[in-house]
């Protein structure tokens, strides 16, 4: 039989327990007020489609990764939003396959919406706790956590471009569609953004998660 008194007793427990406050979530909110999805198009009538993530560092500059925004691929049209309501129209400023890192321009969202800074990606290591916002899928504002697995990391010889050497591995996970995405630190500070998953099953979503230094972005930018 239900011991009914225990039942009243777990109720009001649970009314009046406090959420333990996390100060990694402190953090996540500050990077949530900059982080968008970026909806790329290419072509007449925007035969070929797809999306990726950014985030705002001022000016209306908006770092995403070089692959959402192949500096090889003319007449891109590109709308960003930073709610999933309101829709922006922006250009490609500059675009690095060699950093995988590239710049979006959108005035209009200049003064609106919050900047972030870029920290020295130098200054990171193993263990670090870093959390990942990004749009996977378009699914916007969408955070995970980990931390730091490794820097200075290189694909050899055999690195598809120069963006796979001495870039960075981390534990948080990356879902489809995150590139471009910000890498927060604890205080705040982009310490990188989201390339991909490198590895021997790498086109099954397994395999290192990677980041693109954020001193790559400041070089991008100088």
């Amino acid at each position: 039989m239900i011991d009914v008194n225990y039942l009243e007793k777990l109720v009001k427990t649970s009314q009046t327990r406090k959420k333990i406050e996390d100060p990694m979530k402190e953090i996540t909110q500050i990077g949530l007020q900059s982080s968008c999805t970026i909806y790329v198009k290419q072509g007449k009538g925007g035969q070929n489609q797809w999306s990726g993530s950014g985030f705002h560092i001022g000016n209306g500059m908006i770092v995403t990764a070089s692959h959402v925004v192949p500096p090889e691929i003319q007449n891109l049209s590109i709308d960003i939003t930073f709610d999933d309501q309101s829709y922006y129209p922006a250009t490609v400023y500059r675009s690095e396959p060699n950093f995988d890192a590239a710049i979006v321009q959108c005035p209009d969202i200049a003064n609106k919406i919050p900047a972030l800074q870029l920290g020295d990606s130098e200054s990171l290591e193993i263990g670090d706790l870093v959390i990942v916002i990004s749009a996977p899928e378009g699914f916007h504002d969408t955070a995970t956590f980990g931390r730091v697995s490794n820097t200075h990391m290189t694909l050899g010889e055999n690195a598809p471009s120069a963006a796979w050497q001495d870039f960075i591995f981390i534990d948080a996970d990356i879902m489809e569609g995150s590139s471009g995405g910000m890498v927060l630190g604890t205080d705040g500070l982009v310490y990188g953004l989201v390339m991909g998953v490198t590895g021997q099953h790498a086109e099954t979503g397994l395999g290192e998660n990677s980041i693109s230094p954020s001193n790559k972005i400041k070089q991008l930018l100088s």
